[in-house]
């Protein structure tokens, strides 16, 4: 990480001397940490033992945690960090309350935006919020981040579960992969041990699995009063085309060859495009 600047803000390593700031007007905070799975802490040993662990963090070089400070007075009005997952990295910001809607988080995102993009390369950005923290939804929306779904019952706190509202920022596009492409990749992960015939009949009671939890998620949504959750809709669809691939694999046949024969099928169904009455009398 290295610092970063905004017309009234200073991004900057957290410091042994920002413990009682941080403490009082942060991690002591009720309001503050009402929508955080953490509890408030109690002493100043607790807020002095992060920063601690977070000092030792920036000694072993894999911490993106800056403390967010006025830029004049270089006192600490909250804190940014950048976690690093799989393929992306999680955003997560809190600012002391008197910091609030004055644009403190928008001006410190963006700024933490422009570094994952321009300094380390991050191809995404996600972040999340508790489903009642409407503010941070409009915060994050606010910085261009695009809401994908919610996880149930993701955090509990004082004996409740609460729901995490998810977001994401493509900050680099991938380039598409074609369907031979992925069709390779997918199979380098299929059990070596397995014959093609094995490989087919996992691959198609694998789609009918698979299916059934895709159905159950939308199911769900429609009569259970559940919100659609894209993202894990979205991984069931990737395991379905996991299974696809993995039954054209033991069919003998390329998977883009069976798509091309299912396009040939359809043109010859509907030469002009879908019709109702073509539908009915096949």
């Amino acid at each position: 990480m290295k610092e970063l600047e905004t017309p009234r803000l200073k991004l900057r390593k957290i410091r042994f001397d920002d413990v009682y700031d941080y403490y009082e007007g942060l991690a002591s905070d009720g309001e503050v940490m009402k929508y955080l799975p953490t509890e408030p802490h109690q002493d100043i040993s607790e807020s002095l033992a992060y920063i601690e662990q977070t000092l030792a963090r920036y000694a072993e070089g894999d911490c993106c945690r800056w403390a967010i400070a006025d830029r004049e007075e270089d006192s600490i009005l909250g804190v940014m960090e950048l976690t690093a997952q799989e393929d992306s990295c999680d955003l997560r910001c809190m600012l002391m309350e008197r910091c609030w809607n004055q644009g403190y988080g928008t001006e410190a995102m963006e700024a933490v935006i422009a570094f994952a993009r321009e300094e380390l390369g991050v191809g995404k950005l996600t972040a999340e919020h508790f489903a009642a923290n409407a503010a941070a939804g409009a915060l994050l929306e606010k910085v261009g981040m695009t809401r994908t779904g919610v996880a149930a019952g993701k955090y509990e706190k004082q004996c409740r579960l609460h729901d995490a509202v998810l977001y994401e920022l493509v900050l680099r596009e991938e380039k598409p992969l074609t369907v031979r492409e992925y069709a390779s990749l997918a199979m380098t992960t299929l059990n070596p041990e397995l014959s093609r015939e094995d490989a087919l009949l996992n691959g198609v009671m694998g789609l009918c699995g698979e299916s059934g939890e895709a159905i159950d998620l939308v199911k769900k949504h429609r009569f259970h009063g559940h919100e659609l959750d894209r993202e894990a809709l979205a991984k069931e669809l990737g395991d379905v085309a996991w299974y696809l691939a993995e039954t054209a694999y033991g069919l003998g046949i390329p998977l883009e060859e069976i798509l091309r024969m299912n396009l040939e099928k359809l043109r010859k169904r509907y030469p002009a495009g879908f019709d109702a009455e073509r539908s009915k009398n096949r």
